[in-house]
């Protein structure tokens, strides 16, 4: 009975209950993170903002325009028979595939649909016709003119549409719809130059950014050349495989980098500890800010971004630094809450000064930015509250005895001067570098915030290289107040596109305009046909004398009369065909307005297309406000959105920085002891910046984030380095605890350095080397007393 009670005493006894309520807190708050957590992989998350017109087209055309939907397949690894037969089966089985549009690999007999459906409304596309055009005379030409064609190249298919066509308005269609840059045929399929790969292009259902059904979409391919033929090795590339791969790569590295990360953490601990106790205390704050820091998150911002999450694991390295400034600070025989209240000061000063560190982040206007930002704010802050309050509360009375590694001091290195010259000097030599090699060293292309790596892009150029697939930035956007206007504008501006093309300004242009006429024109060519009593006499009248039989052009008299009464052409009739794919593509809704877009290709100066835009006459596509047709070059608005980005940035991290020091002036009490904390913070940041970029690394937005990171980091060193010990042994505590604190940061953001994510890696290795800066510094500009 005695040891029942005993027993008894122990599992209800006041820290065991503090303990479970801890424990619970921890579980409820895990199972609503599990239940409710959303992740999304949108890679236009960490896209600046869009301010302008031009600016949200750009993300508009990023998330779901042409290019965005076009996987490219390659076929390889087999002789080019097999090849041939892999990509016949395969364009058959995509082409059946509810996650495709359409497949094409260069068969004339895929566009079967799509010809019938020109074929059908030749008479509404042809520019040819007009009230002469079905004159006897005008069919007297074009009969002659098919007879001599019968023996050329074209005499096959002049001979096969010739009675329904004779006039040749189906090939006039064909003719202005301008293909581009094409691979080159072999055994009927689409081949590389050297005959080595078989190329497809395949249009998907779903968004670029849909990165969920863009891997689908690679499943459904994978799985169809499998059934065809498993032997051939295939690649695919393209704006939905970066969405799909990226989501991949970042679920990896967030699991396997955070892995690592509370491994080598725990490791750590566990040998700086020595006991299971202190480990758990630790890491109680860590979690407790992870968990909330990513529900916060979520109910601010709907979801999380799986950079978000894989960010997350980078906050362990820096909120752990807090439980152990802490536990590593108390005194032999002393109580967590005496020490608390002993280093509470210090403690508070470097949470709040981290916190407004990352203030930039938070008023960013980058969606994805803004949750980093909200995620370290919260983090930090809940981690800090707890080192203050709940790891006290959860000790109680009881003292933690474990033995202290020793950190030896360089105590006559701190005595002389010239550590603080050494600090000094190379932080001079550092912001010599930056300003002499600005603007050399930063990043204004907007691929270098993509979160794709550097060879799935490099690949992706060169098969689209191979294969002449889209690579377009430049194109002519003709406004409207309707779908209807929009074609409009965009017809009218034809002309001046064929004399810039004859000019050499450029090499060719794809106008909707040429697929879907604007319905009054088709209206006024459809109207042009004569009855059939007259076009029968005309025809008759131009028959006489040639070897044609009397009867043999029925069926071109028949289809005149029925595209008489033809409604004019729709984007619907165009379904399922990869004319109807491009034109949902290029004829867009925007904010209200319609917009025809029509890609340019080969443009030698765009400025000579802009003033020729700008010198057009009134009455032209220009001379209505509403109704415009402007030049909207994607390179040029991605590089302003990058450089408005970084200005909006800087203002922000100057409020940051001007927050963080009236932080430091209150908390200190002292304008010298300010200084003192931030120079070598500040130091840390430039020395920072011209190691990376003297190592030939160009700094981005992410790099500008992780420096934000970086200088929270420093001043939290510094700080603790200006706080004036009571005796060695505190000095020796104090020792210890920047030790332990930075190595968890090097080792934590050491790991994001590996990740394969462009973001991850950059804020990695930036943070890692930053903190390893800002602790020598912080060491080097630190008070000879703390020796």
């Amino acid at each position: 009975m005695a040891r029942l009670r005993s027993t008894l005493g122990v599992l209800f006894s006041r820290s065991a209950v503090r303990y479970g309520l801890a424990l619970l807190c921890f579980s409820a708050l895990g199972l609503v993170a599990a239940k409710t957590l959303r992740i999304e992989s949108d890679f236009t998350a960490f896209l600046p903002p869009s301010a302008t017109p031009e600016e949200r087209l750009l993300i508009a055309q990023l998330r779901d325009g042409l290019v965005s939907r076009l996987m490219l397949v390659a076929l390889h690894g087999a002789d080019e028979n097999t090849l041939a037969r892999a990509s016949r089966g395969l364009a058959e089985k995509l082409g059946h595939a509810p996650e495709f549009d359409y497949a094409a690999n260069g068969s004339l007999n895929q566009f079967a649909v799509q010809g019938e459906v020109l074929m059908r409304h030749r008479y509404a596309l042809s520019p040819n016709v007009n009230s002469q055009h079905f004159s006897a005379p005008a069919l007297r030409a074009a009969l002659e003119e098919q007879l001599a064609q019968l023996g050329s190249p074209f005499g096959m298919l002049s001979r096969t549409i010739l009675a329904r066509d004779p006039t040749g308005e189906f090939l006039a269609t064909l003719r202005q719809l301008d293909p581009g840059s094409m691979p080159a045929l072999r055994q009927g399929v689409w081949f590389s130059a050297d005959g080595q790969r078989a190329f497809l292009i395949a249009q998907t259902r779903a968004p670029g950014f849909d990165s969920v059904r863009q891997a689908s979409a690679m499943a459904t391919v994978r799985k169809a050349l499998a059934e065809v033929n498993p032997k051939v090795e295939i690649t695919l590339t393209g704006s939905g495989v970066f969405a799909a791969e990226s989501r991949r790569l970042i679920e990896r590295d967030a699991v396997n980098l955070s892995l690592c990360s509370a491994i080598a953490i725990l490791a750590m601990l566990l040998f700086v500890y020595r006991s299971a106790l202190p480990v758990a205390l630790v890491l109680t704050p860590v979690t407790f800010g992870l968990l909330i820091g990513v529900l916060v998150v979520q109910a601010l911002f709907g979801s999380v971004h799986g950079i978000t999450l894989g960010f997350a694991a980078t906050l362990l390295g820096e909120a752990v630094d807090y439980p152990n400034y802490l536990l590593l600070n108390t005194a032999a025989g002393e109580t967590a809450r005496g020490a608390a209240r002993r280093i509470g000061r210090t403690l508070a000063l470097a949470v709040l000064t981290t916190v407004a560190s990352a203030l930039a982040l938070t008023l960013s206007s980058f969606t994805g930015l803004a949750q980093l930002g909200v995620l370290t704010m919260v983090g930090i802050t809940v981690a800090g509250l707890a080192t203050r309050y709940l790891i006290p509360w959860l000790l109680g009375d009881r003292v933690l005895d474990f033995r202290r590694l020793h950190v030896p001091a360089g105590a006559a290195a701190a005595q002389a001067g010239w550590p603080r010259m050494i600090g000094l000097a190379a932080t001079v030599c550092g912001a010599l570098w930056l300003a002499s090699t600005y603007p050399a060293w930063w990043e204004r292309d907007l691929a270098s915030i993509s979160p794709v790596p550097e060879e799935m892009r490099a690949m992706d150029l060169r098969l689209r290289r191979e294969m002449g697939a889209p690579e377009t930035s430049l194109f002519l956007a003709s406004r409207g107040a309707s779908e209807t206007a929009a074609l409009q504008v965009a017809e009218e501006i034809l002309p001046v596109l064929q004399e810039w093309k004859q000019a050499g300004w450029i090499r060719s242009y794809d106008s909707p305009a040429w697929y879907l006429p604007a319905p009054a024109t088709q209206t006024g060519r459809l109207r042009s046909l004569p009855d059939t009593p007259t076009l029968q006499k005309n025809l008759d009248e131009a028959l006489h004398g040639l070897a044609f039989r009397a009867d043999a052009f029925a069926p071109f008299v028949r289809d005149v009369a029925a595209a008489r009464v033809q409604a004019p052409l729709t984007r619907a009739a165009y379904a399922a065909t990869p004319l109807g794919a491009k034109l949902n593509a290029l004829v867009v809704e925007l904010e209200g307005q319609w917009l025809v877009l029509t890609p340019l290709v080969g443009v030698s100066d765009p400025g000579k297309l802009a003033a020729s835009l700008s010198a057009m006459p009134e009455g032209g596509s220009r001379g209505r406000s509403s109704d415009t047709t402007q030049l909207v070059d994607l390179k040029q608005i991605s590089t302003q959105m990058v450089d408005g980005f970084s200005r909006a940035a800087l203002r922000q991290a100057a409020v940051g920085t001007l927050l963080i020091t009236v932080l430091l002036i209150l908390g200190l009490g002292s304008l010298k002891r300010t200084l003192h904390v931030a120079a070598p913070a500040a130091a840390a940041l430039v020395v920072t910046a011209a190691v990376l970029t003297a190592g030939g690394q160009r700094l981005g937005v992410f790099h500008l984030v992780a420096l934000l990171l970086v200088l929270g980091i420093g001043l939290n060193y510094a700080l603790f380095f200006e706080r004036t010990p009571a005796d060695a042994a505190e000095r020796e505590r104090t020792r210890l605890a920047l030790a332990v604190c930075s190595i968890s940061t090097f080792t934590t953001f050491g790991f994001l350095s590996l990740s394969a994510t462009p973001v991850l890696h950059a804020i990695g290795s930036t943070v890692a080397l930053g903190a390893l800066v800002s602790l020598v510094l912080s060491a080097l500009w630190a008070r000879p007393s703390f020796s």
